[in-house]
């Protein structure tokens, strides 16, 4: 009897001493591993604040980064390359400044460090000649891109082909296939991973059982408000996650000032993205309680201590 109980116990303790694989492309997961905090977060339905950001110049970069870093009521920034220069340069640079070393390592994980998604200016009917642009932000190491002023589904899934890498034939997700380029030495190492590591943990959200990249829809115009549903029906359809973004400012003009037009667009985007189970954005966080009954889950424009609260973090 001693004998049994003595190698049952054995082989608990080894059992319990390998490290189980991570999960790769193609293979069948229960329990999703994300890369990114935002992720992580969609994941439990979570609320998640952020904060829109620029890089101002070099002498400035450091501290602005630092603070941003340290900033513990916000999970995520948007760096804004779409009324700013389009300097790929001044975005991996801002972004080695808001790693925290000391932070990593304390939690012994690399994706403590905030979510970085950056905006790139080649609206939704540009992009089938710019998604170079796409390329460029994600090989520095973004988590993901926002796309400005998406109008129609066949635009959104360009903008989804543009984030991947060409799939391998015959794997569940192969649809939409990708059309990024290889060139992932920068972003790999951004994401604590090897370069195979990253090819497997770089795909889009919910799409791929371990993708973690997420592509931001602005609907900001008439065109995208009338065509938000569709959109979102056919992300759904094809298992894409994304995040739509409800635009005022932009919006609001495409109604011409009218701010009863302009908020009707924004209740249909968060009607379109609770219907689909798509994650809404808001700009700033007023009437918190409200927005997340109607299907936001996050808020732009930092946080405080109230509407955290609000949002039960």
């Amino acid at each position: 009897m001693r004998t049994r109980v003595f190698f049952a116990a054995v082989i608990l303790l080894l059992a319990m001493s390998v490290r189980t694989p991570p999960v790769l492309h193609g293979q069948q997961n229960q329990r999703a591993v994300r890369m990114t905090r935002l992720a992580s977060l969609l994941d439990e339905d979570k609320v998640a604040f952020g904060l829109n950001v620029n890089f101002s110049g070099v002498g400035d970069a450091a501290l602005d980064a630092m603070t941003h870093s340290t900033n513990g009521d916000i999970d995520l920034v948007m760096y804004d390359m779409e009324h700013n220069p389009f300097d790929v340069t001044a975005l991996r640079t801002y972004m080695q400044f808001l790693l925290d070393p000391g932070a990593i390592a304390k939690a012994g994980d690399v994706n403590v460090s905030k979510t970085v998604i950056a905006r790139i200016p080649a609206y939704g009917r540009e992009l089938d000649k710019n998604t170079w642009m796409v390329k460029s932000v994600l090989d520095v190491g973004v988590h993901g891109v926002v796309f400005p002023h998406i109008e129609t589904p066949e635009q959104a899934f360009t903008a989804i082909r543009a984030m991947r890498y060409p799939q391998k034939p015959g794997v569940r997700d192969f649809e939409p296939d990708g059309i990024r380029g290889t060139g992932n030495f920068v972003a790999a190492r951004y994401w604590g991973l090897s370069g195979p590591e990253y090819v497997e943990r770089s795909d889009i959200w919910r799409l791929d059982p371990n993708g973690s990249l997420i592509g931001w829809f602005i609907i900001e115009n008439k065109l995208g408000v009338d065509n938000v549903r569709e959109i979102a029906r056919q992300l759904k359809a094809n298992n894409i996650g994304v995040v739509l973004w409800a635009g005022s400012g932009d919006l609001s003009a495409s109604y011409a000032g009218d701010q009863q037009a302009t908020a009707k667009g924004i209740d249909a985007i968060l009607a379109a993205g609770k219907e689909f189970g798509l994650p809404v954005a808001m700009n700033g966080s007023a009437n918190v309680k409200q927005r997340i009954a109607q299907g936001a889950r996050i808020f732009m424009g930092g946080a405080t201590a109230q509407t955290r609260k609000e949002a039960g973090r």
